[in-house]
């Protein structure tokens, strides 16, 4: 029997889970409702694209990072430095009721980060372009550049210029525009390491490919204090990616538009 491949587009949600891993979830200092606030809500279903591969986690960000190196030592927020292993909030919240020790740091990377980064891996030879989904905060937190300041509506990130080419970061500013959305680029963020390590200006099989950040202003879709749904908001932009990723594909990838029989 013949079996349909997914479209050769590549979608990671690294940001979407609030679940603490079993090593430390006795010494978290954090409420249930504060983990949930510290991740990119309702970003697994905004970007829950059919027919493409995906890779989602399944740990709070707040814990450890994918988006980060795995030997980024630093603290997350401590003098504006951000790290693969949190301890403070964006709100200068403590995240441990003790600082984990390094065997408990190096156990969280093994058993998640790398995972994560296996996982797309894999995907990597199979596909032409990645989509990494996150979503933030209508103003910058503290510590950050832009602290207090409002935020575009969509912040597309390319690494500064080095993960995707200018048509590809074109392409996607004019198709948010183009449905009625602020655009900027590379800031507030301009993709960490899922970009980095993952993704460059030309397809380099089987290791690279193309890639974009794509961040949606939470306050499009979502009650920032409550942290509720807007009604029918988070169906909308779910709408809006899966017509992004059908655009994508007439322009760039017109021979794959079909689903491929194996």
């Amino acid at each position: 029997m013949s079996s349909v491949s997914p479209r050769p587009i590549l979608v990671s949600i690294p940001h979407s889970s609030a679940a603490v891993p079993e090593e430390v979830v006795d010494n978290i200092a954090l409420s249930a409702q504060e983990l949930f606030g510290y991740t990119d809500p309702y970003t697994e279903e905004i970007f829950n694209i059919d027919n493409v591969y995906k890779v989602q986690s399944n740990f709070s960000r707040v814990i450890v990072d994918p988006n980060r190196a795995p030997d980024d030592i630093s603290k997350e927020y401590e003098m504006a430095a951000e790290g693969v292993i949190v301890h403070t909030t964006w709100d200068g919240k403590s995240v441990y009721k003790k600082e984990p020790d390094q065997d408990t740091v190096d156990a969280l990377i093994k058993n998640y980060h790398a995972p994560y980064h296996d996982a797309l891996e894999q995907h990597i030879p199979k596909v032409q372009f990645l989509i990494d989904g996150h979503s933030f905060m209508p103003y910058g937190p503290k510590l950050k550049k832009d602290s207090g300041k409002e935020r575009p509506d969509i912040n597309l990130g390319n690494v500064n210029f080095s993960s995707c080419t200018r048509e590809h970061t074109l392409f996607f500013r004019e198709f948010f525009e183009k449905n009625g959305f602020n655009v900027s680029i590379n800031f507030p963020y301009a993709g960490k390491y899922i970009l980095g390590h993952h993704c460059h200006r030309r397809r380099i099989p089987p290791f690279l490919v193309p890639g974009i950040q794509i961040e949606i202003n939470q306050g499009l879709y979502m009650d920032i204090d409550t942290l509720k749904k807007l009604p029918g908001k988070v169906e909308e932009f779910n709408a809006l990616f899966a017509n992004l990723v059908d655009a994508f594909m007439l322009k760039f990838c017109p021979d794959d538009c079909a689903p491929q029989e194996d």
